[in-house]
């Protein structure tokens, strides 16, 4: 009896740790566009919001336990990974399958609901929007989960597109319309930190690196440096040109996003500094840890929430030419 209750409650720590729930952080670009939306002041679309947030954090801990179950050998052969609930055998795999299909229902029953207020025949998609995003999230990453993911470059661009695919979500969750120019820029960073993470895995297993992952044949250190780069100069121009775009100017008020910008410049080459002298570690694990990364997140977070609430004013409109 002592036997099998602790065998019980050594599977439920066992599934816990495989929900990856501290990932959950992730679905924090669900909230994307409520700041730049001018919805953030209305309780109705925080609650909406809020929502979104909890079917992604449903979906999204399905997909990773989808992810284990097909790398469960591979996995096996990796010195860190071996360790994941079902790789070393602490979570079976009908286990993993049940709470897999439990997750993905509740998931899918939270955006069955929340389509159903958003539905208006006469809006884009008839309000079905979270649907369709929600969706095409799930349909992405079961393909890279299945087999994608061992395809180079295409696996990193649908890591991003997951990202993407979040903030689009959210979006639509509060009816609100998303700025092209902001998507393009979420995809380049998400793509940026994706590529980061790659470096990291071959930093740290060198030639054993493609025994773990079949695209790291293709990638080296020095070809996904180059893409580092290129990635984070076009997250900076995309955010740029977002902050000037006439329907960002019409919708703040006045053009005082631009001085965000550098705070996005310092902390983009910060964490681009982090990756390369990062070695062997995860580098998202690097961005977790470091302080001045969060304060510079902080400080970006409060210049946005001033010029939204703030930057149209007479008082300050008229600084910078519209």
């Amino acid at each position: 009896m002592e036997q099998g209750a602790t065998k019980s409650s050594g599977s439920a720590t066992a599934l816990v740790e495989a929900l990856r729930i501290r990932h959950w952080t992730k679905n924090i670009f669900v909230l994307a566009a409520l700041p730049f939306s001018g919805k953030w002041t209305e309780p109705s679309a925080w609650a909406m919001a809020t929502g979104a947030f909890a079917a992604f954090c449903l979906l999204s801990s399905a997909i990773y336990l989808i992810n284990d179950l097909a790398d469960r050998k591979s996995d096996r052969a990796h010195p860190v990974k071996n360790r994941r609930p079902i790789a070393s055998g602490r979570l079976s795999p009908a286990a993993a399958a049940v709470a897999t299909a439990v997750l993905l229902a509740g998931g899918a029953g939270i955006v069955a609901y929340l389509s159903c207020k958003l539905y208006r025949p006469g809006m884009p998609l008839a309000g079905l929007g979270i649907a369709a995003w929600t969706g095409a999230y799930v349909l992405i990453n079961l393909a890279y989960s299945l087999g994608l993911k061992g395809k180079p470059i295409l696996d990193v661009l649908i890591v991003a597109m997951g990202f993407v695919l979040r903030a689009m979500a959210g979006a639509a969750a509060i009816a609100a319309i998303i700025s092209p120019w902001l998507v393009v820029c979420t995809f380049m960073l998400c793509l940026f930190i994706a590529l980061g993470k790659r470096r990291g895995e071959i930093a740290a297993l060198g030639d054993e690196a493609g025994r773990t992952r079949r695209v790291h044949h293709f990638y080296t250190l020095t070809n996904i440096e180059h893409m580092l780069a290129v990635s984070a100069g076009l997250a900076i121009l995309t955010y740029s040109l977002y902050c000037l775009a006439p329907a960002t100017v019409e919708r703040v008020g006045s053009s005082h996003l631009i001085w965000t910008i550098p705070l996005v410049v310092y902390g983009m080459f910060r964490y681009y500094c982090l990756t390369l002298s990062a070695g062997g570690e995860d580098p998202v694990g690097v961005l977790g840890r470091d302080k001045v990364l969060w304060l510079i997140g902080a400080a970006w977070l409060v210049c946005v929430i001033v010029v939204l609430r703030w930057g149209g004013s007479a008082a300050v409109r008229g600084l910078l030419l519209q």
